[in-house]
Order: structure tokens, then C-alpha cells, then sequence
């Protein structure tokens, strides 16, 4: 038997994540000095209400205690444990499941770098399941998630660009590239990194752009989105009618990604067959 491991970055739902026995580990996120723990994406309450304040914010990783226990916890069932996180260029994650696997002194703990996050992480996992119930090794697996992973791509748009500045989480984003006149950026998450792809006028050029990025071979997409839910609707709405074959679902983005992307950000992540 093999357990995914992944972290909240994911944004599954209690009930989808129970499904696919998944073990989440939670991102931690701090507002005013008060820490939190972010949970799955439909219990962490009303926590825009909680960022629209002065702040600061801050987020951090889990730490190896959390990844360590999760790791041992498995070994003592028996199970083999995979542990799929958040992209190695957008926290530590990684690094720190990394180092915990490595203490547990077991060739039956792995962990890979998605260089994703959000819809595009939660479709990796869901394709990792998938290899798992074909009833392959987990080095099998290992070998084969790099070629998955290349086929997911994540495109998104932001309402303002200071939160995104300010994390520090910016790969090569033409510093022109801002939000005035109505003009939003399109940017991706690429190899790991956030980088700019162009430019959007208003809500219908977000959905004209974002939507343009799917190609023929798309098999299933991930809307994810804070704030206002009515773009990411009308998005919805316009990939099911242009892609009537294509798998499409709407997730809500938690406090961690909120405090790097700001209270209104919408993302397309989407595989290709």
C-alpha cells in the first residue's frame, strides 16, 4: 500500500481528500503575530475577512516535526509513503519533507517536487492516485511523475501585483507588468516559478486569455480562484461550452496563497491527455 502525502496548498476538499486517502499536511500562515494552520479548502472559514486587515502577514512551511510523525506514523502501518508538496521555488516544503524522509532511514518514503501548487498541485496527486490504483511500485511511480508533470500547466491573473512584489516569489516578471488602467497580468507557474506571459484588459480579456491557454489534447481543468466567485464561474461557463468534453471544476484558494496573490486572484491549471 502507498499513502500520498501532500501539503494544504493542494486545496482539496475534507471529502475529496478522504476519498483518495490522502494524508494533507498543513501550511501555517500568521496575521498580526496570531498563527494558523491552513486546513482543507472548504474549512478555513472566513479567513478574507481576516486578511483584509493592516496585517502583517507571513507564511511558513511545515516543519520536519509535522512530515517526520506523518512519515513514521505510515511506516508503522506498513505503508510505503509518497509525499508530493507545493514547488520547491515557492516554499520549503519541500526541502524540509525532504530532509524528514531522510531521517526515517527508509527506502519507503519518497517525496517529489511538484513545482506546482494549488490546481495544478491537485492534479498531479490525483494522477499519482491514479498510478497507484494501476498497482505500480512506488520507484515506478517516482519515474513516471516527471513526464505528468510536464503536462500540467498552470496560467493565473492577479488584481494587484504589491502582495506577489512583496513575497519575494517572482521569477522573471517585467517590473512594468502592473494592474492600472484595468490592465491585468497573465502569468505561469513555470518549472517551478512564476514568470509573465502578457497582458489582459478587464474581466473578459482574463477569461479570453486564460481560457486561450487550453489546447485541443486538454482532458481536465482546475479553476481556482479567491474572492469574488463570479469570474471564476464565467469562466467555468465559457470553457464548458468552447470544451464540452473537458473535465472542469472550481476550487477555492486558502489563506496562504491569499496572503502571496492578494484577495482577488484567479487561476486555470489543466493537463493534457
Amino acid at each position: 500500500m502507498i499513502t500520498i502525502v501532500t501539503d494544504s496548498s493542494s486545496y482539496f476538499k475534507k471529502s475529496e481528500a478522504q476519498e483518495l486517502g490522502l494524508r494533507v499536511i498543513p501550511i501555517n500562515y500568521s496575521i498580526n503575530g496570531q498563527t494558523y494552520s491552513e486546513s482543507f479548502s472548504d474549512q478555513n472559514g472566513d479567513f478574507e475577512a481576516l486578511l483584509k486587515g493592516n496585517g502583517p502577514y507571513a507564511t511558513s512551511h511545515p516543519n520536519m516535526a509535522a512530515f517526520l510523525s506523518c512519515f513514521e506514523e505510515e511506516l508503522q502501518k506498513g505503508s510505503e509513503t509518497l509525499c508530493v508538496t507545493i514547488s520547491s521555488r515557492l516554499s520549503g516544503a519541500y526541502g524540509t519533507a525532504y530532509m524528514s524522509a531522510k531521517q526515517t532511514e527508509s527506502d519507503s518514503v519518497a517525496v517529489f517536487d511538484s513545482q506546482l501548487t494549488a490546481g495544478g498541485l491537485y492534479l498531479l496527486v490525483k494522477e499519482t492516485k491514479k498510478l497507484i490504483d494501476q498497482g505500480l511500485s512506488l520507484r515506478e511511480i517516482l519515474s513516471r511523475l516527471p513526464a505528468v508533470r510536464d503536462r500540467i500547466t498552470i496560467a493565473f491573473s492577479v488584481d494587484d501585483m504589491a502582495p506577489l512584489r512583496s513575497s519575494g516569489r517572482l521569477g522573471f516578471v517585467r517590473m512594468s507588468v502592473g494592474t492600472f488602467l484595468n490592465i491585468k497580468p497573465i502569468l505561469l507557474c513555470k518549472e517551478g516559478a512564476i514568470v509573465s506571459d502578457s497582458v489582459a484588459h478587464g474581466s473578459q480579456g482574463i477569461i479570453k486569455s486564460l481560457s486561450g491557454q487550453l489546447g485541443a489534447d486538454t482532458r481536465e481543468v482546475v479553476i481556482s480562484y479567491i474572492g469574488d466567485n463570479r469570474l471564476a464561474t464565467n469562466l467555468y461557463h465559457v470553457i464548458k461550452n468552447t470544451s464540452p468534453h473537458v473535465t472542469v471544476s472550481l476550487q477555492k484558494i486558502g489563506p496562504v496563497l491569499g496572503i502571496h496573490l492578494g484577495l482577488k486572484a484567479i487561476a486555470v491549471s489543466f493537463i493534457h491527455a
